[in-house]
């Protein structure tokens, strides 16, 4: 975990143990110095990770400061906050044009907490992530590999196209950062060319570009082919650094969300029980089946499946085995019908098989062996027998899913009366 060091300047004693408990509270060790002379030669010492100065010093103004801070080597990119007592507009803005990273108001220190929250997250989260590098220059790539590695990402670095592009088609990857100007036969904007033209996650991984030619004209052009960033170089490291977090945790936040979606897409589509799909899933599937069989011009078929006595199974043998039963019924049902079917749970212990490109005979000798085979089941060593309907919408018929439901179920109960563990097929009463 990165330490965290902090300098308060301010030649109020009580100010400065004030946002001296602020800092510790956050996490920070802290030092504090009386003027501005202290501060500097305190920050030549050693590297603080943030700097809070009053405006009004009793050697130099805040504005001063911040330009002679910035000057102490290490310090170009640190953080530099200036506190000020009263609201001046031109005040704050000298502050800012000699380099403060933020101003804020000595009377209200919330804004000042919600900041050091946010940069405390930024600053000791390490990255989990792989990416792709793609860097010609060895010296370069060896910078920019310790960095990406002190971030905690792994990276696979490489110096032609040729070879990176084979290991994204092979591996995952959460970032490409790519020269454009590179050797071989593919350059930096063909890889970002071939990877903008897949399909689905890997084709909208992030992209950051980099090239010594600072152009205006190539930029726009980079950002037409689908890069995400530009870095021009030189390469100046807090800079990279921070756009490699941007993307990347961006990038990972996405594909949370995305599985986040698909799993309650899931939930919403699958029954909790059995583990099949459930009604809702049937009514929105359905419609590809019954299209299908009138734009190829075959039947569908659609039983009606009902555990026989299953109140009986609940009253002598308690809902809990009840529950069992469907448990097991479930995932053996999708294992017997073919590739390509769909079987639902629609209530209760009923099932809806929808059997594509399957006529009645067909039908009927499926659900009969269906029909042996469970009777060998025993789920939780429970006997059960089903009764069957079936309805068949032929070629040249027109059906929806609610229609030929009506005539699969009132074949079910058919079965039902004619004292059940059968299958009956509709208009077929010798089924």
């Amino acid at each position: 975990m990165r330490k965290l060091n902090g300098l308060i300047i301010d030649g109020d004693e009580v100010f400065r143990r004030t946002i001296r408990i602020v800092l510790e509270q956050a996490g920070f060790t802290v030092e504090e110095a009386a003027s501005g002379q202290e501060a500097l030669e305190k920050a030549k010492q050693q590297r603080f990770t943030l700097v809070c100065c009053a405006y009004h010093l009793p050697d130099i103004t805040g504005s001063d400061f911040c330009s002679k801070i910035r000057s102490v080597a290490g310090y170009d990119f640190s953080s530099v906050l200036v506190f000020a007592q009263e609201d001046n507009g031109r005040m704050l803005k000298q502050a800012l044009l000699a380099g403060a990273t933020d101003v804020f108001s000595k009377n209200d220190l919330d804004d000042l907490k919600v900041y050091l929250n946010r940069f405390v997250e930024r600053e000791q989260r390490k990255l989990s992530g792989r990416v792709l590098f793609i860097e010609d220059s060895r010296v370069l790539q060896e910078i920019i590999l310790d960095l990406l590695t002190d971030m905690g990402l792994d990276v696979d670095a490489y110096t032609h196209g040729e070879e990176a592009w084979q290991a994204f088609q092979t591996s995952h990857y959460d970032l490409v950062i790519t020269d454009i100007m590179l050797e071989g036969a593919m350059s930096g904007i063909s890889l970002v060319r071939k990877i903008r033209r897949l399909q689905g996650e890997n084709g909208d991984i992030p992209i950051i570009a980099t090239s010594g030619f600072d152009n205006l004209s190539r930029k726009i052009e980079l950002f037409h082919l689908g890069v995400n960033d530009y870095v021009a170089k030189p390469i100046v490291r807090e800079e990279l650094r921070q756009r490699v977090f941007n993307h990347i945790t961006r990038y990972q936040y996405m594909l949370e969300l995305q599985s986040q979606q698909r799993s309650l897409h899931s939930l919403a589509m699958l029954d909790e029980l059995t583990q099949l799909f459930n009604r809702h899933a049937l009514r929105e599937f359905s419609a590809k089946y019954f299209s299908e069989a009138v734009r190829f011009k075959h039947t569908l078929s659609l039983a009606v499946m009902d555990v026989d006595h299953f109140k009986s199974i609940n009253k002598e043998k308690g809902h809990d085995v009840g529950d069992q039963v469907l448990a097991e019924l479930g995932p053996w049902l999708k294992r017997f019908i073919r590739d390509g079917d769909l079987v639902a749970r629609w209530s209760g212990e009923a099932f809806v098989f929808l059997l594509a490109n399957c006529d009645r005979e067909s039908t009927i000798l499926l659900m009969e062996r269906l029909q042996k085979r469970l009777a060998q089941l025993k789920p939780v060593n429970v006997d059960i027998t089903v009764s069957i309907g079936i309805a068949i919408m032929d070629v040249g018929s027109e059906h929806n899913l609610n229609s030929l439901f009506e005539l699969a179920d009132g074949a079910m109960y058919q079965a039902k009366m004619a004292g059940r563990n059968c299958v009956k097929a509709h208009q077929d009463d010798s089924a």
